[in-house]
């Protein structure tokens, strides 16, 4: 299968490898090696979770710092022809071992070529943690009696890439459980290896960043893409295209980035502010690896920041007409508003500005005006009131 992306780029360059594992055969009754192996469910939604990474890289290939070069993707399918993503691309090729070994291998070859270049590393399907580090589960789960827990070492690939003295930077990002499960910790198992062997001498530089979707003992879980939708995809994953699409971006010298620095630390905020259709199973997203230096992973553009205001108290948010705008008083015309008598936070979005703003609380001809710069996502914007 062809990269989905491959273009020639001046000077650094950002090469992306999206991994999709939603089919486990050799996990299922009467098939595999190992008995306790055999009732690992599919996942649909880990399929179509990479597919949609795949559409978002490609929408944004231009906007990458740097722009993205390639993009090469493993996505391993089930037979579940309902409530789907809609994807034209492909064929593509799954990700067993096999391919897992031979195509990330192309890819780190890839990044590691040249100075200056960047990483881009996303995967979604079953996994866990060993050995506190997280792993991936790839098809092959099952089917090799020698190596029963076919899995990719997450903190080992970002050890690796830490190490290279020519990478820039590195977004590994995990949609993926991270519960213990004791067969595995104790066990021994082989690790699929398609980067350089960690060299523990070597100086090592904090310029990668893994994400992952759910911290040591937890699980992660999919939802629905909209309000009543059937289309479910992961929740981390949704989430982070929220971020990275501009609700996570802060000024940068001369324009707007997204800082994989600050990234993590919008995700819970951003769960409840634009995804609150989903269930309260926990969210739990943690940051495995921090690089120290707030690189920009993208530099959106056409997007708006969220903002959510409330009065102080907050029982007094019914009594309260509130108002966006420009002056520091209620008259119009403003940036947009919300009639009194709703008992929630006012969850809106904003067009990012360094320039100041007022969110006001208006009620019988008095006004509270509270001063913002919407210079990057406000989660808690107080309004004092009487």
């Amino acid at each position: 299968m062809p990269l989905l992306i491959d273009r020639e780029i001046q000077g650094p360059k950002t090469h992306a490898f999206v991994l999709g594992v939603g089919s486990y055969p050799h996990a299922k009754l009467g098939a595999g090696v190992h008995a306790n192996l055999r009732q690992v469910p599919d996942l649909p939604s880990a399929a179509d979770s990479a597919k949609l990474m795949c559409d978002w890289l490609i929408a944004h290939q231009d906007r990458f710092s740097p722009p993205l070069a390639t993009l090469d993707v493993l996505v391993s399918d089930p037979a579940a022809p309902a409530n789907r993503y809609h994807w034209s691309r492909g064929p593509i090729d799954p990700a067993t071992e096999a391919n897992v070994m031979a195509r990330g291998l192309e890819w780190y070859m890839r990044v590691v070529a040249e100075p200056g270049n960047a990483a881009f590393f996303y995967c979604c399907g079953h996994g866990a943690s060993h050995l506190q580090q997280p792993v991936l589960f790839l098809e092959d789960l099952n089917r090799n009696r020698v190596n029963a827990w076919t899995h990719i070492n997450l903190g080992l690939l970002a050890l690796s890439l830490r190490k290279s003295q020519t990478v820039s930077a590195a977004l590994l990002l995990s949609d993926a459980c991270g519960q213990y499960v004791p067969e595995f910790e104790i066990g021994k198992s082989q690790d699929t290896r398609f980067f350089d062997e960690p060299n523990v001498f070597a100086p090592s530089r904090n310029q990668v960043s893994l994400l992952c979707a759910a911290a040591e003992g937890q699980l992660a879980y999919e939802g629905e893409h909209q309000r009543g939708s059937n289309l479910n995809f992961g929740r981390f994953t949704q989430t982070l295209l929220n971020g990275l699409g501009g609700s996570s971006a802060r000024w940068f010298r001369d324009r707007w980035g997204v800082p994989c620095r600050d990234l993590i630390g919008d995700l819970k905020s951003l769960r409840r502010a634009f995804f609150d259709h989903w269930s309260d199973e926990p969210f739990e997203p943690f940051q495995a690896v921090t690089p120290t230096d707030p690189l920009p992973i993208i530099y959106p553009e056409g997007f708006e920041l969220p903002l959510v205001v409330m009065t102080d108290p907050p029982d007094r948010m019914p009594d309260y007409r509130l108002v966006i705008s420009q002056k520091s008083v209620p008259d119009p015309p403003w940036l947009k508003d919300r009639n009194a008598g709703d008992p929630k936070a006012w969850i809106t979005t904003v067009a990012p500005s360094r320039d100041a703003f007022y969110a006001i609380a208006v009620k019988d001809g008095d006004h509270y005006p509270l001063l913002f710069q919407p210079k990057e996502p406000l989660f808690e914007q107080w309004v004092a009131v009487p």
